[in-house]
């Protein structure tokens, strides 16, 4: 595994143990909140690491084609 799937894992993995904390509703709003944006967080850069490597593979089939 890549230095690049090690880091999008982890950053699924963290967000997913942010759904269960927020999905478990033993959190207060206060903590909720703060723990949403960690996972926005989370997610955003995840997306951004898939589409970086999604523009990689791409480029990489176009230029084999």
């Amino acid at each position: 595994m890549s230095k690049n799937e090690e880091i999008i894992q982890d950053q699924v993995e963290g967000r997913n143990a942010v759904l269960e904390l927020l999905e478990s509703g033993k959190l207060s709003l206060e903590d909720s909140v703060e723990i949403y944006k960690k996972g926005m967080a989370l997610s955003i850069e995840c997306k951004k690491r898939l589409d970086s490597a999604k523009e990689v593979v791409v480029k990489k089939v176009a230029t084999e084609a």
